[in-house]
């Protein structure tokens, strides 16, 4: 990108990027900005008003489309596949909870958990000598301490967690800007109260303005070859506006409607205002691309697949004192507490803390074994099919497991029984089909992880979201949604794509797969691609042509000098 150093901030920055190496001429920088949770709708209309006047300049001198985002939709996933420009099969990110091979326990996925599985682009960019910026890219925490620098997401990211990389960017960012919300979920509420939902939107409103003044300091003065910056801003207020911005949801008022249906358009602008000001300062050679993992619809009911398995027979539960114990509880009990937790705004940071600290390998206690239906209440010897997350997953018990129940010569036939029987479900009081299709596993995700890989994969009708399996009720298997918006069906399935600078083509309706960024971005930069990515270099969008090579063994050198560096650094 190019620099005018006429401040002090634009000096830093020169002397900065002079000492690091990385200069201030022309390098054809890779510039990717996120957007969360984006349907490509939203964008046109903003367009069409004349309200989002970069965006319609890309449109015009750049490239445009849609982006095509993981099975199911699901930002942990897709991100994932951002990353590292493979397949979940082949990248091992199934969801936000991780099932252990031939085991029923799950670990709450973290970016060493992506490391250990596979290797993000940046990693393979400072095996060549690229200098990457990063910023809440999920699964980001622990930051990864590559040249350049690393902001953490707010999904992993424990609250008194070091976010950034290297040490002084916290500091920069502190006293620049002011504190960085790494935990943005203040409260856990659907936003059909009208007071809960303006204090929501303050807040994320609040919160994107500062990650906006962040990342143009990081453009100012940690100057990077390729950057990769994604904003969570639209995601959280379309999960609390899905009845704000469907007249037919059963919670649409029209009189809030009135006062909020243009918040979304309103934080669209301020993303348009930070493209005008990127685009000003990129050098004729940068690359300027902005997308979204996903897009967003309404929730009308949710459904519950471990409540629906347990009522078809396929999933028990043990006779436990303590598990009848919480069952009672979630049966009876449960939708008051969490009302009361809402209120207080404790239920949003109570279910991350049960996500963060599952698992055998976590320290502290098993919160998931204490407050929710978890693994251990399950009887094993008498279930054949079970979720571990959100997201309509479904894995078979079969006798690979400890526990199977399931003899190889039957696992075809339950399963064929089992996807007929979930395309068969009714809503009891709308009467309408409740899951869209039900995949299979293989026919999903490849097979480098295909011991965790799910046997199948439900994607909801429009309309409906499957819920978090532990909160499962015996007695009911729907329920209201805890957001009125989501991303789980089909018709959520693409989100926006934009291309703009100097190897970009003029063109238009292109469709770009989540795992081609990271092997056209490697192009891009004249950097040879990974024979791992599944993606493909976009040569029919970008003037730039790619070559492929197997080069693992570099990342691993530096992963291995990293280490000893921050083991010396550490004493």
């Amino acid at each position: 990108m190019d620099e005018e150093p006429t401040s002090d901030s634009e000096s830093t920055t020169v002397e900065r990027a002079e000492a690091d190496g990385h200069g201030t001429e022309a390098n054809g920088d890779v510039i990717i900005l996120g957007l969360d949770g984006v349907p490509p709708e939203l964008v046109d209309r903003g367009i069409d008003a004349g309200r989002l006047p970069n965006f319609e300049r890309m449109r015009a001198e750049g490239a445009d489309g849609t982006t095509r985002s993981t099975v199911p939709p699901l930002s942990m996933i897709a991100w994932s596949s951002f990353a590292t420009g493979r397949n979940p099969g082949n990248h091992g990110i199934y969801n936000f909870m991780l099932k252990e091979a031939g085991e029923y326990g799950t670990n709450f996925v973290n970016a060493d958990t992506l490391r250990e599985k596979s290797v993000p682009v940046w990693e393979y960019l400072d095996a060549e000598g690229k200098r990457s910026g990063v910023m809440n890219v999920m699964p980001g925490y622990p930051p990864c301490r590559t040249e350049g620098f690393h902001i953490s997401d707010n999904i992993t990211t424990p609250s008194t967690g070091d976010y950034a990389f290297p040490d002084q960017l916290r500091e920069d960012i502190e006293s620049r800007v002011g504190e960085y919300d790494v935990d943005p979920y203040e409260g856990y509420d659907d936003g059909s109260n009208e007071e809960n939902l303006r204090g929501l939107l303050d807040n994320f409103f609040e919160i994107e303005k500062k990650r906006i003044e962040v990342a143009k300091l990081l453009f100012e003065e940690y100057p990077c070859d390729y950057y990769s910056l994604v904003f969570s801003g639209p995601d959280n207020i379309l999960h609390v506006l899905g009845h704000v911005l469907d007249g037919t949801h059963p919670k649409h008022d029209p009189r809030v409607a009135a006062k909020y249906e243009d918040k979304p358009l309103q934080l669209l602008e301020l993303y348009d205002e930070l493209l005008g000001w990127v685009m000003d300062r990129m050098d004729d050679e940068d690359t300027l691309m902005v997308i979204s993992d996903h897009g967003h619809g309404p929730v009308y009911q949710t459904i519950n697949l471990n409540s629906w398995l347990y009522n078809a027979g396929y999933l028990d539960l043990k006779s436990r004192p303590w598990t009848r114990l919480k069952q009672f509880g979630y049966n009876y009990v449960y939708d008051a507490v969490e009302r009361v937790a809402s209120e207080l705004n404790l239920f949003s940071k109570l279910k991350m803390g049960v996500a963060r600290t599952n698992g055998d390998d976590t320290p502290g206690p098993d919160l998931a074994e204490l407050l929710t239906i978890s693994r251990k209440d399950i009887d094993w010897s008498k279930t054949a099919a079970f979720t571990v997350a959100s997201g309509g997953q479904i894995y078979l018990n079969t006798r690979d497991h400890r526990e199977g129940a399931i003899p190889d010569h039957q696992y075809d036939e339950i399963r064929e029984r089992l996807r007929d029987e979930l395309l068969a479900i009714e809503h009891p009081e709308r009467g309408d089909r409740v899951i869209d299709s039900v995949l299979y596993g293989e026919d999903v995700y490849d097979d480098q992880y295909a011991d965790t890989r799910p046997d199948l994969v439900c994607m909801p009708a429009p309309g409906y979201q499957i819920q978090y399996p532990q909160t499962m009720k015996t007695k009911r298997v729907f329920a209201d949604p805890p957001k009125t918006g989501s991303h789980t069906s089909m018709n959520e399935m693409h989100g926006i794509f934009y291309a703009w600078g100097g190897p970009v083509q003029n063109d238009s309706g292109m469709t770009v797969d989540l795992t081609d960024f990271a092997p056209t971005a490697m192009s891009l930069l004249d950097v040879p691609v990974p024979e791992e990515m599944d993606g493909e270099i976009r040569a029919d969008v970008f003037e730039k042509e790619g070559e492929r090579s197997r080069f693992d063994g570099k990342v691993q050198a530096k992963r291995a000098v990293r280490s000893v560096v921050d083991g010396i650094g550490a004493d």
